[in-house]
């Protein structure tokens, strides 16, 4: 975690996003001795992401040692999942966050937001992290899940285990002493959350999951645990960034947020510049099946492949001008959320979270500026592209 005394001061993601400019310019596809191929320009990643059979997602079971607690959580991992396990899995949700299905969600994300500054209702200060970008989010998650509010400090810190693990580069160590114990704790949690709803089933995406059945079988409990914890954990942490990306970016550039203001039809292409400028998720990670080839450069089977999307939304050959911040931007073909298969299944449930967030924000405020007499504390950018605390000043 960084911390920002001034506002005005360099924002650390810069840094990364001034090694993508380099990487893209002067090696777009090269190996580290250390953690393989690097990936950065948009056409070789949207190739990795789509060719599932030459690039696997099974990263977690190539490279981190055995361990039982990560291992169990990873049956039901989607991320890190292949066909043809990932569709049947992921056939079992996906009903529940499709765009007409997360529409019916409005009146429920609305009214948190309201109750959420409400709360607020009064200062001219607040942090906007906790009091609205990961306070919506996780209510909204918790709420379709079946999961206690009450329980929600434990979803923090299992959250922020579960973003530290990265293919082949978390020290054996941490996994060990930091990682697993938070893992454990989380499995067992919800092992006893789908116990429960096999014994008294409720309206909620626990309770399906725990009674569902897949060519005449349910699932097997490592699954159930996998796919909620990763719905937990993925489905608050990408609305969390593009709610506090937003009034950041706007901050620095207040004709941006004029416009949006005077004109609410552009906060939908306003959102998507904001996650292709700063994606939640930075990186992602992939294992070759065979030998094959990138940019030129031969690549051996059992290699690591990290394709960079953040490298490749700025990538010049696919959006011109790609380091400016411009809200009229067609961004249709962000890696935002990756691509093919595993396109992210939050999706449309994170978009709308946001736009109704920020246009409420906006209706409640006139004015709404990063508090620079206060810290701004940033998210390591490597792993998360966000603020974790982003005091903000309303009017």
């Amino acid at each position: 975690m960084t911390i920002i005394s001034d506002a005005t001061a360099q924002d650390p993601t810069e840094e990364l996003f001034s090694w993508f400019r380099t990487k893209l310019d002067t090696s777009p596809v090269y190996r580290d001795e250390e953690k393989g191929w690097q990936v950065f320009g948009y056409d070789d990643i949207a190739r990795i992401l789509a060719d599932t059979t030459t690039f696997s997602s099974d990263t977690a079971r190539s490279f981190n040692p055995p361990q039982p607690d990560l291992d169990f959580f990873d049956m039901g991992n989607l991320v890190t999942t292949d066909p043809p396990r990932h569709r049947q899995l992921r056939s079992l949700i996906n009903s529940g966050f499709t765009p007409r299905a997360v529409a019916g969600l409005t009146p429920m994300i609305e009214r948190i937001t309201h109750t959420l500054l409400d709360a607020v209702d009064g200062a001219d200060r607040f942090d906007l992290i906790d009091s609205v970008a990961y306070a919506l989010p996780i209510t909204v998650i918790s709420e379709l899940l079946g999961l206690p509010m009450e329980d929600e400090p434990l979803f923090r810190v299992w959250g922020e285990a579960l973003g530290t693990v990265d293919a082949a580069t978390v020290p054996p160590d941490q996994l060990r002493d930091e990682v697993a114990p938070a893992v454990r704790d989380m499995n067992a949690y919800l092992m006893d959350q789908v116990r429960r709803r096999r014994k008294q089933p409720t309206d909620d995406v626990i309770s399906k999951l725990a009674n569902a059945e897949v060519d005449g079988k349910q699932l097997e409990d490592g699954e159930i645990v996998g796919i909620t914890g990763l719905t937990m954990f993925a489905g608050h942490a990408t609305t969390m960034a593009l709610i506090a990306n937003a009034v950041l970016l706007f901050d620095r550039h207040p004709e941006a947020g004029a416009a949006v203001r005077a004109d609410r039809s552009l906060l939908p292409d306003a959102a998507e510049e904001v996650l292709r400028l700063r994606p939640p998720f930075p990186r992602l990670a992939r294992v070759v099946t065979t030998d094959t080839e990138i940019g030129g450069h031969a690549i051996a089977a059992g290699e690591l492949v990290t394709p960079w999307i953040g490298a490749g939304n700025r990538d010049a050959s696919r959006f011109p001008d790609p380091d400016r911040f411009d809200i009229h931007r067609h961004t249709g073909s962000s890696l935002v959320f990756g691509q093919g298969i595993h396109f992210c299944l939050g999706a449309p449930l994170a978009r709308l979270e946001g736009r109704i967030a920020l246009g409420i924000l906006m209706d409640r405020y006139a004015d709404i500026a990063v508090d620079a007499s206060e810290p701004v504390e940033f998210e390591n950018p490597w792993q998360l592209i966000t603020p974790k605390r982003l005091p903000v000043r309303v009017s």
